[in-house]
């Protein structure tokens, strides 16, 4: 790691430090590693109770006796082993010349099929396990270069399906142990629920930020697609790929937005997003953002769990309280769900797919050469190696590959998807919102809690799940020529001590609109709750004393790295 002197950071935080030292009076606080955001970290480190070597052992610690022991979560597949002189150097970089952003210091875990030099990108698949890239994905390199800790990488379903790999196996729901996490950013949204870092990186073709994120409790965003590079991460379907921030509350969710988002030329669809992007996404957290706020209740999207449906009706009564005008019910329209779910319709998702073989192989091109470089390899490899393991290949995945030599992007088919399907499918999205005059849509984001175990190495019985044969959200975010917005919010938890997350879904560029509504409605429920599964270890209690920061000196350092940091951004993507 390359530490650049910033003297102008350098000076205001010092002149800060001094007027805060020499004028206010020291306040007695607790830092708990336990749910603590950024801005509980960055208060600890200013009062240098806390460094970014000590955060990081606490949360090493924690992977240790939960994930890699006790319930076994199983939701880390790998830690950087450079991890801890990395966040050395960067206590060294604070002390001398300041954060360069909020991220400073904070560790991130990134799903398993986001490129890092000095980690093995897996993609779930045990054939990439010693798999290097040669260089950060854009997202990797934006994490880093704003001054976070790239903890190591989050267990996913293999080739982005499922809560299972052939890697490590299973990863567990950190609140019922029998369920499963969602897919495919299961390790993600595991980890953040179970405390294991502050911020996550999940990807999402149709719900994998949001059903993880939903299914664990915690807070995930699936912006528009293209307001986030995919340079660097392993495909599933670039039509609707993304990436996401993942994290447990709503503020943090928009702070690693500010980092994430931004043009990046080596994905064109990125370019699409340029002057849509805000300079900074905290700016949209006010309470009363609510008031006035036309919210659909998407009826649809009922009727599947009795406990969910009463979690979702609470919620709704709360953002009624909190001042949004709600019109209840929004219904599709049957010839709209005709085109996504019913069998007249086109198989958006299995058409969409015939890209899969073209895109994989390219990005196998810029892997070493002791990856294999094509799909017939990696289908003899699980077929004659892999399924004679302990942990045996899902036959979803084998489904995929074998599919996918049998279609390209020339099918007829493909092409009157990408020129004609998808963009009515825009359309009658966009109509939707227009019929009702709507600022956003709402509805509980699963129509079930997380379903029992079921994969090719174990299953698990339980009785108390209760299954749904309603529509699945997912069918109204990606499946368009533009990747609509949605975030999820902890609504509460069931029964059988399992959460569920509320969604708010608006139109292609408006995640400022949505975050503010889902921070207003965080702030009057705080529903967010750790897993007793997982409890505080000895030494995550740090007590301090705290000094308040001058609203003077303190602030002008903070808006001096903020424009430093903006404008290396800024050159970055130029």
């Amino acid at each position: 790691m390359t530490i650049r002197p910033r003297s102008i950071i350098a000076s205001l935080f010092a002149s800060a430090a001094t007027f805060s030292a020499l004028s206010f009076p020291s306040l007695a606080a607790t830092f708990n590693l336990e749910e603590a955001t950024i801005a509980d970290i960055q208060s600890a480190y200013d009062a240098k109770a806390l460094t970014a070597v000590d955060l990081v052992q606490l949360y090493i610690d924690r992977i240790a006796a939960y994930d890699d022991s006790g319930p076994k979560i199983n939701s880390v597949s790998t830690i950087n082993p450079n991890v801890l002189e990395i966040a050395a150097l960067l206590d060294e970089e604070r002390q001398l010349y300041g954060p360069r952003s909020p991220l400073h210091g904070i560790p991130v875990l990134l799903k398993d099929n986001v490129d890092t030099y000095d980690m093995p990108t897996t993609n779930g698949s045990v054939i990439l396990k010693n798999s290097i890239p040669p260089d950060d994905a854009y997202i990797t390199k934006a994490l880093r270069d704003a001054g976070a800790i790239i903890l190591g990488k989050a267990d996913m379903g293999e080739f982005a399906g499922g809560s299972y790999n052939t890697v490590d196996g299973q990863t567990l729901n950190p609140y019922n142990l029998k369920r499963q996490t969602g897919g495919s950013s299961s390790g993600s949204g595991a980890a953040i629920a179970a405390n294991f870092a502050v911020l996550a990186i999940g990807t999402d073709t149709s719900t994998s930020v949001r059903g993880p994120a939903a299914y664990t409790g915690i807070v995930g965003l699936r912006p528009t697609t293209g307001l986030i590079s995919r340079d660097g991460i392993a495909p599933k379907n670039l039509t609707f790929d993304t990436a996401g921030p993942m994290a447990r509350t709503v503020t943090d969710v928009a702070l690693m937005l500010n980092v994430l988002a931004g043009v990046d030329p080596a994905d064109p669809l990125t370019l699409e997003a340029e002057g849509k992007i805000s300079d900074d996404y905290t700016q949209f957290l006010v309470k009363g953002s609510l008031k006035g706020a036309r919210l659909g209740v998407a009826r649809d999207f009922f009727g599947g769990d009795p406990e969910i449906d009463a979690l979702a009706e609470t919620a709704i009564a709360e953002l009624k309280e909190l001042g949004a005008e709600i019109i209840d019910p929004v219904l599709f329209d049957p010839a709209f769900l005709d085109f996504y779910v019913r069998n007249g319709g086109p198989n958006i998702r299995t058409i969409a797919d015939y890209r899969f073989k073209e895109d994989w192989e390219a990005y196998l091109a810029t892997l070493g050469p002791e990856v294999p470089k094509t799909v017939e390899e990696f289908i003899r490899i699980y077929e004659t190696e892999i399924n004679l393991s302990p942990l045996p290949v899902e036959n979803s995945v084998l489904n995929l590959l074998k599919r996918s030599l049998l279609t390209s992007t020339d099918d007829p088919a493909y092409k009157n998807l990408i020129e004609n399907v998808l963009p009515e499918a825009t359309e009658l999205k966009l109509a939707l919102f227009d019929a009702y005059d709507l600022d956003a849509l709402v509805f509980p984001y699963q129509t079930s809690f997380a379903s029992p175990i079921r994969n090719p190495a174990y299953s698990v019985s339980d009785p108390t799940f209760v299954s749904s044969n309603r529509l699945q959200p997912s069918i109204v975010a990606g499946y368009s020529s533009v990747g609509f917005p949605g975030i999820v919010v902890p609504m509460g938890f069931g029964s059988q001590g399992l959460p569920m997350d509320i969604s708010f879904f608006g139109r292609p560029y408006e995640e400022g609109k949505l975050l503010g509504y889902a921070y207003d409605y965080e702030q009057a429920t705080l529903l967010r709750e750790a897993s007793p599964l997982v409890p505080a270890l000895e030494g995550e209690t740090i007590e301090y004393e705290a000094v308040p920061e001058p609203t003077t000196m303190a602030g002008f350092a903070v808006t001096g790295f903020g424009m430093i940091y903006a404008r290396r951004r800024s050159r970055k993507t130029a």
